[in-house]
């Protein structure tokens, strides 16, 4: 008797540690999941960061354009009234 209850301990206690298991490698892939998810997120921050970056630039250009296109504007209007004296 006490040897088939200690089978039953013993099988009981074998089938939980296969959950155990199961539930174990359940949750690697979860992690591995979302260690992917997080180098994607990585990589589309850095991605968007650089992009910001160049248009910083790219409005610095724009800042620079626009200022010289109104000093000439400027220049240009003050020969044409000279002209027109």
């Amino acid at each position: 008797m006490k040897l088939e209850s200690k089978l039953a301990k013993a099988k009981a206690k074998g089938k939980a540690v296969g959950v155990f298991k199961i539930d174990l490698d359940k949750m690697r892939n979860e992690i591995n999941l979302l260690e992917e998810k997080l180098d994607k997120e990585k990589t589309k921050a850095k991605h968007l960061e650089e992009k910001n970056e160049l248009l910083k630039h790219y409005n610095q250009m724009i800042d620079t354009n626009n200022n010289q296109l109104n000093r000439n504007n400027i220049f240009f209007l003050e020969k044409m009234s000279n002209m027109d004296e």
